[in-house]
């Protein structure tokens, strides 16, 4: 079995899809997956579900939401049609539920277990590694964090944590491209990812590096002034010590270029 959350919800087994259609089932497998292998409470559950507003049949209403979730456990081939199975899947505990997923079931799990092996690699000086290794976890985003899926408060949440992970996870893996010399690479990256962050002033530091290492200081001294505009009239402030050692960085830089 795999459930998949970075992009649209998927769940499927053996080429199969086995995804709930329902809006409140989907937030709660969801949310069940994005907190595998621990008990999650009924009063979590409920709060994504109704938020402030949940019915007086809300306990009940949710008994039956994890059973139509078993109900469809059981007809994948991890489960073969065995209840019993799908019961050691999604357990019930005394406070709330567990979902148990394994290596390989959970495309988050695996993102994170990826970021840990680049953040070794990086540790260990294997710069060209760590880059391929961010860039293999970047690219297990399908779009947006359950993309498909209503979000209550609490999958609010999720998803946010999920996207400052991926910004984090593309901010390490440009970092190592300057450190190895692939600035032109770093720089198609940057491009992106400035627009949509027009104010993150740790990505536009990196394309002021980046800018002057390959010999186009001047473009890199416009990027400063533009983004220091943007801090004074969007929030008032002047750039941060990161963003002005950047610049000082570019004043004094000779290409890294051939």
């Amino acid at each position: 079995m795999k459930i998949s959350v970075l992009g649209d919800l998927n769940v499927e087994d053996g080429g199969c899809r086995f995804t709930p259609h329902a809006t409140k089932p989907r937030q709660l497998i969801a949310l069940l997956a994005l907190n595998a292998n621990h008990v999650v409470s009924k009063t979590t559950l409920i709060e994504e579900l109704w938020d402030a507003r949940p019915p007086q049949s809300a306990v009940a209403t949710l008994q039956t939401y994890i059973f139509q979730l078993r109900m469809g456990l059981t007809y994948t081939p991890a489960c073969g049609g065995d209840r019993g199975e799908a019961r050691k899947r999604l357990i019930t505990k005394p406070l709330g539920y567990e979902l148990r997923l394994g290596d390989g079931e959970f495309d988050v799990l695996e993102f994170k277990a990826g970021i840990t092996q680049a953040l070794a690699a990086a540790e260990a000086g294997r710069h060209a590694e760590a880059v391929a290794k961010y860039g293999a976890c970047i690219a297990m985003f399908r779009g947006p964090a359950l993309t498909d899926v209503y979000k209550g408060p609490v999958l609010q949440s999720h998803s946010r944590h999920l996207e400052e992970l991926l910004l984090s996870a593309h901010e390490a893996r440009v970092r190592h491209l300057l450190v190895i010399g692939r600035f032109s690479e770093a720089i198609s990256d940057l491009s992106s990812l400035t627009v949509r962050h027009p104010l993150h002033e740790g990505l536009h530091a990196q394309m002021i590096r980046a800018l002057s290492r390959c010999g186009r200081r001047s473009e890199s001294l416009k990027f400063y002034q533009d983004i220091r505009q943007r801090l004074i009239d969007e929030v008032g402030i002047e750039p941060s010590v990161a963003l002005q050692v950047a610049q000082r960085e570019a004043l004094c830089c000779e290409s890294y270029a051939s």
